[in-house]
């Protein structure tokens, strides 16, 4: 969420938005010198609605994806998907949103 290539897809228009998953890691590789594996691994369920809900999360309130993803990390989006792939998308972000409001004022006091 922090590379050029993250940045592109929150433009009005990119010629990445229409390209294939593929492609846009491939993209991703090239400007970070070699995608490296590390840390926790996701399924695919996760990863699909984090994926759509980031997205959505964008168009919805027009927050850049670098700031989307400090509100809700990888690891917020596993442990809240269970709960909110069945709210409406619109609803998930609110509550995901409020979330993270309570856990800064919590780690505030």
């Amino acid at each position: 969420m922090n590379s050029r290539t993250a940045a592109a897809l929150d433009d009005t228009y990119d010629r990445l938005q229409w390209a294939g998953e593929e492609y846009i890691l491939e993209e991703l590789n090239d400007e970070v010198g070699g995608l490296k594996k590390a840390g926790a691994l996701y399924s695919a369920e996760v990863m699909y609605w984090a994926g759509y809900t980031y997205r959505y999360w964008h168009y919805y309130t027009g927050e850049s994806s670098k700031a989307i993803f400090q509100t809700a990390e990888a690891e917020t989006m596993n442990d809240c998907r269970l709960g909110f792939h069945t709210f409406d998308v619109e609803m998930a972000i609110d509550d995901l949103k409020e979330l993270y409001t309570q856990k800064s004022k919590s780690d505030g006091q």
